[in-house]
């Protein structure tokens, strides 16, 4: 699953300025006024020429900046956790866990942009108003990604799709969205279960 979220290139990990223009009010008021995020996922990735190839679902928290916590439930278990320093992602039918530094991925997937914050986005990408949606494309070549899809329901994103160099697209859309909760702080703080294998290298920070 993660092979969906993380590897894409798809997004930023960004925090907060103005961006100047009335159409972007709403994106600009997720990052000044959502601290916390809780909701459910739907995510699917369908091939250039718009067959299914994969839909997954589960549970997500965020937490502001750099922390969260998706809990992929079908097709199989994973969950993808953020601690503000690395990020891990466990495969419970692989009994394995992958860990890598987190500003070794920065700018790489919803789940990123969703807890990150937004300083640099006019820096990395140009950002357009389409009817309902802000696209977002890159401004430097060497992206995984050639185009970003953004649809905000007031100040929270509903949908992100990203469509990759090969013409693949994936999309993401929530719901049951609840901003600002309280969130257990622990929820972000993995630790491997005994047993499994650990692939990679944490922060030296």
């Amino acid at each position: 699953m993660h092979r969906i979220l993380i590897p894409l290139a798809a997004l930023l990990m960004l925090a907060a300025p103005c961006l100047g223009a009335a159409e972007f009010a709403d994106l600009e008021r997720y990052y000044t006024e959502v601290d916390s995020l809780s909701g459910r996922f739907v995510q699917e990735t369908r091939d250039e020429d718009g067959r299914l190839i994969e839909r997954s679902e589960g549970t997500l928290a965020i937490q502001r900046p750099n922390r969260f916590h998706w809990h992929y439930e079908t097709p199989f278990e994973q969950d993808i956790v953020a601690d503000g320093i690395d990020l891990w992602i466990h495969d419970q039918d692989l009994e394995q866990v992958t860990v890598r530094p987190l500003e070794e991925v920065l700018g790489t997937g919803p789940a990123l942009m969703l807890s990150g914050r937004l300083e640099d986005l006019e820096s990395q990408f140009h950002i357009h108003q389409d009817d309902d949606w802000i696209r977002l494309e890159p401004r430097e070549e060497g992206w995984e990604v050639s185009l970003v899809r953004l649809r905000m329901n007031g100040s929270v994103p509903r949908k992100v799709v990203v469509i990759d160099g090969m013409g693949q697209v994936n999309s993401l859309e929530l719901s049951d969205l609840e901003m600002n909760p309280r969130l257990d702080p622990n929820r972000f703080d993995f630790r491997p279960p005994a047993g499994v294998d650990v692939i990679g290298e944490r922060s030296r920070r």
